[in-house]
């Protein structure tokens, strides 16, 4: 008979996970893994699928778990941060081609982007979440780093080992294709009505 586990608080899950015992460890990755398995979905390759780096960041979660601080926010938060950086490590093994743009191209970038972006505004969030999932690895990563979990051009670059202007480059690439993906899947679903 399964038991409900709902009532037992994080803190006390946590403080099982940091001793090492089966039964909480069990607990914390049954309450936050279809959380970060969405996180994962959005980092994963053909390479190192979703499931691969969700084992990867429990593993590594409760191997750290005391170095976890709840003051500097929820658990599900740290977790999501080490299954981010999990991603990130099994993409830098695979890395990707990159293309440098010089400071001259970046004013049209920024122009351009700014099209792209209200076009796939448009759009609802599952077709979108779809489409970026069948961005090529490079574009996808930088993509869902900058707009989905905002970190800034010259982290990116620090992450990924890239220039900053690889990561604009990249970035601006994932718009148009996706912008592009989003024109032809409007177009079959009007065929299709």
């Amino acid at each position: 008979m399964k038991r409900n586990t709902s009532h037992i608080t994080d803190s006390k899950i946590i403080l099982g996970c940091s001793r090492k015992q089966s039964r909480f460890q069990k607990m914390l990755f049954i309450r936050y893994s279809g959380q970060i398995l969405t996180t994962c979905r959005l980092y994963s390759t053909n390479d190192y699928p979703a499931k691969d780096i969700l084992q990867d960041t429990f593993i590594k979660v409760f191997d750290k778990i005391h170095q976890y601080n709840p003051d500097r926010g929820p658990i599900v938060g740290w977790i999501r941060r080490i299954a981010i950086n999990m991603a990130l490590d099994h993409y830098k093994k695979s890395k990707i081609r990159t293309v440098h743009i010089d400071s001259d191209t970046e004013e049209l970038l920024d122009v351009e982007l700014a099209e792209i972006d209200d076009t796939v505004s448009r759009y609802d969030e599952e077709v979108i979440m779809q489409l970026i999932q069948s961005l090529p690895t490079g574009y996808k990563t930088v993509f869902n780093l900058y707009l989905l979990d905002g970190y800034s051009h010259s982290e990116i670059a620090k992450f990924l080992s890239i220039s900053i202007s690889t990561s604009k480059s990249q970035l601006f690439k994932a718009k148009k294709l996706l912008k592009e993906k989003l024109v032809n899947h409007r177009k079959r679903r009007n065929e299709n009505v």
